[in-house]
């Protein structure tokens, strides 16, 4: 497997893509064999209608768990306009998994999500950005089932995840008998000899809204576009009570920054152009395979 790096021209259109892991906090962060339960419907529903008050769109990818027992979601997701793609099935990191194992989780992902969709999906998003250096041979499935874009490598190394020095604008994957997949990795800030996460998540939460700004607009200096993650629980003030089996370290770390959240995502969408992915890639010219270039 090959990197290739593309060439990429800004046009009419966002700049930034606008993305959402769909999937329940509990069941997604604790404990991968409990059931997913109403409060992803409800985190959805706020999710929805704060985008549609700052009069954004953005791509989903649900969980298949998630589109298994609340097929409504996925609905809701698109009635609204929003893009909805694949995050997996169990929220099991992809590392962790056989080839035959990954196979069946992603195989039923897409047709539990394209079942409640009523349509195809394409792209793809791993649990936890769970595709490092061990199991790059996961795009090769990814492409075996007929995923045309993937947004699941991190191209920066924290303790979790990721991988240094990757490629950090939209590239192809070239597998050795010539077939592709478009890899968009989510936005890092390079300053100081630095890759500072500074697309959602929890960074999204923690760190000055000065800096995430910052990094989005260094991408759009650089010619690329941003990719922004978020979770709809983390737009839940109150979505961590009521589990008193979770250390309190956890529950402190992940509560953090979560009752300004909705706040911080509403200036943020108040001073950039985010959109659909799919939107994104067509504006900067990266769904007609641009011509190779250097990262």
């Amino acid at each position: 497997m090959r990197v290739e790096p593309l060439q990429s021209i800004p046009g009419d259109g966002p700049r930034h893509a606008l993305t959402v892991d769909v999937e329940d906090w509990y069941q997604s962060c604790v404990d991968y064999d409990a059931p997913v339960t109403e409060r992803v419907v409800r985190n959805v529903d706020r999710m929805l209608s704060v985008f549609a008050d700052c009069g954004v769109l953005g791509t989903f990818f649900v969980q298949g768990l998630v589109a298994e027992r609340y097929p409504g979601v996925v609905g809701a997701i698109a009635g609204a306009g929003h893009e909805v793609q694949v995050h997996g099935h169990t929220h099991r990191p992809l590392h962790a998994m056989s080839r035959d194992e990954l196979r069946e989780d992603l195989v039923r992902a897409k047709e539990v999500i394209e079942a409640a969709l009523g349509a195809e999906t394409t792209m793809f998003r791993a649990p936890d950005f769970s595709i490092g250096p061990s199991n790059l041979w996961a795009i090769e499935l990814l492409v075996e089932l007929g995923f045309t874009v993937d947004s699941s490598i991190f191209p920066a190394r924290t303790a979790h995840y990721g991988i240094a020095d990757w490629c950090v604008g939209p590239h192809h994957l070239v597998l050795g008998d010539g077939r592709r997949i478009l890899e968009v990795p989510v936005t890092v800030w390079e300053v100081g000899g630095m890759r500072l996460p500074t697309g959602g998540g929890g960074y999204f939460r923690l760190l000055p809204r000065a800096v995430l700004e910052r990094g989005f607009r260094a991408a759009t200096a650089a010619g690329r576009p941003g990719v922004a993650y978020f979770h709809p629980y983390e737009f839940a003030p109150d979505e961590l009570k009521g589990y008193p089996e979770v250390a309190r370290r956890v529950r402190l770390h992940q509560g953090l920054g979560r009752r300004r959240a909705v706040e911080r995502m509403r200036g943020l969408f108040g001073t950039l152009a985010f959109g659909r992915l799919s939107d994104v890639l067509r504006s900067f010219g990266l769904a007609t395979l641009a011509a190779a270039v250097a990262c």
